[in-house]
């Protein structure tokens, strides 16, 4: 399943049976944290279908869907809150988390909030009486929201007593700029997860032998951020972590290279060029040369646009593939980029 499969629309009332469905499975338990199944209107058909309210509302809440082959699994419920918009509740279906479904849905409500003129995205998520939070944590951060603060409310002494909730935010930035940084630690779950996109793998074609395996994506970052060779930043766009840009200088050939890595939901949108034409304002050394499968026109026609020509060809192993394919050489040698 690939990110792109998935559409996010209005839910609709024929849609709550598979609502509540996605709801039950979302999480295998989560007593302490969250409120009990008991009390929650997503429980069970009749208990949404009696506080549903058309088109596609709970109890002030708007509801959208994630929809991938016609099948309901994903929903986010959010309300609005002035200059925010508040993100309620997100669920995905049990046996599809960690595909990208969730991601999809907080971009969607990311965009809604940026085309309302709002100033940030906010939401809660829990600490247990035992002081731990609850698992989703981490992905709020890696996706850029940050811990406000942390309080005892209603909500959380309906879950029992000790428990917090842990308010967090993200500032929408309204710029169209490309905006290139030093790698933060926070960073690298968010290029882990567009590393682990097939799709993304089979274009880039060149890949490690294993993208899922975190331990030695690790490995590889510690190596390249401890490198004095290597020159690597973020790329970020209206306020998130889109992908990475980098120089290194070949192992094998001796001659200086650049790399970079979009994330597949950004695709489309000229950053990749914008992101590559900025780095290399300030990467002075030429000539500089790229790659790309022969197959990656859209990769080919990014370096062309920052004026590398094709230089020659070779062949590779290509990990993501499975055998060696073919590959193209591009030089630029001008002292700037086009």
């Amino acid at each position: 399943m690939h990110e792109l499969d998935v559409r996010v629309r209005p839910a609709r009332q024929s849609d709550i049976p598979a609502l509540v469905s996605v709801s039950n499975s979302s999480v295998d338990e989560d007593a302490g944290f969250g409120t009990p199944r008991s009390q929650s209107s997503w429980s069970d058909v009749s208990t949404l279908s009696a506080v549903w309210k058309d088109p596609n509302w709970v109890r002030g809440e708007e509801v959208f869907v994630a929809e991938m082959d016609g099948r309901v699994v994903g929903v986010v419920t959010i309300e609005d809150r002035g200059d925010a918009l508040e993100l309620i509740n997100i669920d995905v279906a049990g046996e599809l988390q960690g595909r990208g479904i969730g991601t999809r849905l907080v971009r969607h409500v990311e965009g809604r909030a940026r085309a309302a003129g709002k100033r940030a995205v906010t939401l809660g998520t829990s600490r247990s009486a035992a002081g731990v939070a609850w698992k989703s944590l981490p992905w709020w951060q890696s996706l850029g929201y940050r811990i406000t603060g942390e309080e005892e409310n209603d909500w959380t002494r309906s879950i029992g007593p000790g428990v917090r909730e842990i308010r967090m935010r993200k500032d929408l930035l309204r710029t169209s700029e490309v905006i290139l940084r030093d790698v933060a630690e926070a960073d690298l779950p968010i290029f882990f997860e567009h590393q682990r996109d097939p799709a993304a793998n089979y274009m880039a074609a060149f890949t490690a032998r294993d993208p899922t395996n975190r331990d030695a994506f690790t490995a590889h970052w510690k190596r390249i951020l401890n490198d004095d060779t290597v020159i690597v930043k973020t790329i970020e766009f209206q306020g998130d972590v889109v992908g990475s840009v980098a120089k290194f200088v070949d192992k094998e050939f001796g001659k200086p290279e650049i790399t970079y890595w979009i994330g597949k939901e950004y695709w489309g949108m000229g950053l990749a060029t914008k992101a590559l034409s900025e780095f290399l304002r300030d990467i002075r050394v030429r000539p500089i040369y790229g790659r790309a499968a022969k197959d990656n026109v859209a990769s080919i026609r990014v370096m062309e646009k920052c004026g590398f020509v094709i230089s020659g060809y070779g062949n590779g192993f290509a990990n993501a593939r499975g055998k060696e394919i073919e590959e193209v050489i591009l030089e630029l040698s001008e002292p700037l980029a086009h």
